[in-house]
């Protein structure tokens, strides 16, 4: 044999050696565990993730998968990413310990060699909101409610925020921004965990404004006013009010209008929880208009309230405003409930009541509505009450006769809300020319108030 065949031969032998070492001895290493998610600290609205070094068996992943306390959720892949979605809100404050048991295999028979374990704690929500509310600029601030120094300013706009949405999963806050040259208004995204800034619309002749979320976090819907600058010579005017929609997984984002039909204007749009459903107050039939994006069903409820109403949660109902004439007090606002698959409408404020009924909002469950409620016979201004629209009955949330509430939010759990409140009267109940709006928090089952900021509008909730 030649030299370079004994080398040759020694090569062979070494690699078939190697591999008798590996069989008699098994794989060491097994599939691994590259990436767990969350650690440290979450949100309410966290999902949990762990990504594999090979693509899995996904059955044998499963079940091997807990949480201590345990909890209930269901579970998706991207490639070689297990992705776990509690089925409700993570309780604030809670410990969590995620445990992957041995024996998980991956698709070519590997295995987990190892337990693998993580922990995190699910932090308490923090509250956006634009300030100052009587000044301007306005930015959004944010702040964790109990801790009064805790108030940061996110965006720093020398025109102006007009509004803003958080996110359903808390990590992004889309908000319209004023040009002060051109007079126009695009929709900007603002990242808060790298603090990266993207402008999402380009409305060179128009305003684009009210930015709300799709629930899966990849649509947003939007107000349009075009300016039709260009037309008028000839006796164009701004459009009307339309309802946009951008499609934030192309990149860049795509917009269109949500309706083909050009005619069908409208704002104020609100999503149903899983998204299949949009509803809006179109201007030019004077009624609500209930959209199913999947099956192209439309449902239009009449109303004079001049909102979009409250959109249950499963897409089924809708609370809304309507205005009618009452003998005792004149004009005043109605609370009416829509059952979309029943098509019922009833009335929830009971007949001839003085009491004037606005803003309605259900609370995450479905089963209940926050309700901006005036007593005309006592109250000056907005108080807040929960209203069980099953049986009529109402609780009291709110009290101090000298505030008004009406904006508020609830939180991911359904116990505490946010308000933007205002101190229409003093402490001597004698109108307050100095008044300004207030942010609150308030715990529904204990009443529990916590003041989150003076001067400040529009809050919503960032889990």
């Amino acid at each position: 044999m030649s030299r370079f065949d004994r080398v040759m031969a020694l090569a062979v032998v070494a690699i078939l050696a190697g591999i008798g070492l590996t069989l008699l001895l098994g794989d060491r290493v097994g599939v691994t565990v590259e990436r767990a998610a969350p650690q440290g600290e979450a949100r309410s609205t966290s999902s949990v993730t762990i990504q594999f070094s090979e693509t899995m068996n996904r059955e044998s992943v499963e079940s091997r998968f807990g949480t201590e306390p345990a909890i209930e959720g269901d579970f998706s892949w991207s490639g070689r990413t297990l992705i776990f979605h509690p089925s409700g809100p993570l309780l604030p404050g809670e410990a969590v310990q995620v445990r992957l048991e041995a024996g998980a295999e991956s698709q070519s028979g590997r295995q987990v060699l190892s337990a693998t374990a993580f922990d995190f704690s699910v932090r308490k929500p923090e509250v956006a909101y634009l300030y100052p509310a009587t000044g301007s600029p306005q930015n959004i601030w944010i702040a964790r409610p109990g801790e009064p120094d805790s108030s940061r300013q996110l965006t720093f706009s020398p025109s102006g925020i007009f509004d803003f949405s958080v996110s359903p999963n808390g990590a992004q806050i889309a908000f319209s921004e004023r040009n002060s040259e051109t007079g126009t208004t695009d929709i900007k995204l603002f990242d808060l965990e790298t603090g990266g800034l993207t402008q999402l619309t380009n409305c060179a002749d128009a305003t684009c404004t009210r930015p709300v979320w799709r629930p899966d976090g990849q649509t947003i819907a939007y107000e349009r006013v075009d300016f039709n600058t260009a037309l008028a010579d000839q006796g164009v005017n701004s459009s009307p009010t339309r309802v946009w929609l951008l499609d934030l997984t192309a990149v860049p984002a795509t917009t269109r209008p949500l309706m083909s039909d050009l005619q069908m204007v409208g704002h104020s749009p609100q999503w149903s929880d899983d998204g299949q459903t949009i509803a809006f107050y179109s201007t030019n039939l004077g009624a609500i208009v209930v959209y199913n994006l999947e099956t192209g069903q439309v449902i239009n409820v009449p109303s004079g309230g001049g909102t979009s109403g409250a959109l249950s949660p499963d897409g089924t109902k809708l609370a809304y405003p309507d205005i009618v004439v009452n003998e005792a007090t004149g004009v005043n606002s109605i609370l009416r409930l829509a059952d979309l698959v029943n098509s019922t409408d009833v009335s929830l404020t009971e007949p001839g009541a003085q009491v004037d009924d606005g803003r309605a909002l259900w609370r995450p469950d479905g089963q209940m509505l926050a309700v901006a409620r005036r007593d005309q016979s006592v109250l000056r201004g907005y108080q807040v009450v929960e209203m069980n629209p099953a049986t009529g009955e109402v609780q009291q949330v709110t009290t101090d006769p000298r505030y008004s509430n009406m904006f508020f939010w609830w939180d991911p759990t359904g116990t505490e809300l946010v308000l933007q409140r205002f101190p229409e009267l003093d402490e001597n109940m004698q109108p307050n020319m100095d008044g300004r709006p207030e942010i609150w928090t308030i715990n529904v089952n204990t009443g529990e108030m916590t003041l989150i900021a003076e001067d400040g509008m529009l809050p919503r909730w960032v889990p």
